[in-house]
């Protein structure tokens, strides 16, 4: 199998946040692929010609707007694989690779991001994407939690966190998703 050039992993201004755009067309997940190709750890592609038997078992939803959908291609394994997203506006699934994923909610991202942990870690592709989506959503400033609109925020805002390795992970990259695009990835290495 091929595998997918990387994806560009950052958008720049709350304008180009809240642009218009054709459908499938972030930055993050701006490279399309066939189901037989791979993805490097970290990237995330649009793999439009996926069947249900490519991506497997849907272990996981979240959202209550659009709705998004985890699926594991090999559920019994441990070892890296591909994992499949759908719920996007271009209707097309996204593929990962990853050993171990699990969606994030935004409530939860705050709670580590403003919180006692936060200082350990650098703000990432995904916190400075989710500080744009979150500040327009919720209207509160940078470094601030949602506070009432969380809500509103978490219909159609998720994190994905995936995992290298099943167990002894050292780091993690994070995929954050917004009203049916992949906004920003990143990998965490504390």
């Amino acid at each position: 199998p091929t595998r997918a050039q990387p994806a560009a992993k950052e958008r720049r201004g709350l304008l180009a946040l809240l642009a218009p755009k054709a459908p499938g067309d972030s930055a993050a997940d701006a490279t399309d692929i066939s189901p037989d190709q791979k993805v490097p750890y970290g990237d995330v592609a649009r793999v439009c010609k996926a069947t249900a038997k490519d991506m497997g078992k849907r272990i996981e939803k979240a959202g209550t707007g659009r709705g998004y959908a985890l699926f594991d291609s090999n559920p019994g394994a441990t070892d890296p694989r591909q994992f499949y997203v759908t719920g996007f506006a271009d209707g097309c699934p996204r593929m990962f690779t990853a050993a171990l994923a699990l969606f994030g909610a935004p409530s939860m991202h705050e709670q580590l991001r403003y919180g006692t942990p936060s200082k350990q870690y650098p703000y990432s592709a995904t916190d400075k994407a989710y500080e744009q989506v979150k500040s327009a959503v919720c209207r509160v400033s940078r470094r601030k939690p949602c506070g009432k609109r969380m809500d509103v925020l978490e219909r159609n805002t998720v994190f994905i966190s995936t995992y290298e390795k099943f167990t002894d992970n050292g780091r993690w990259s994070d995929i954050l998703i917004h009203d049916g695009e992949v906004l920003a990835t990143a990998i965490k290495d504390p």
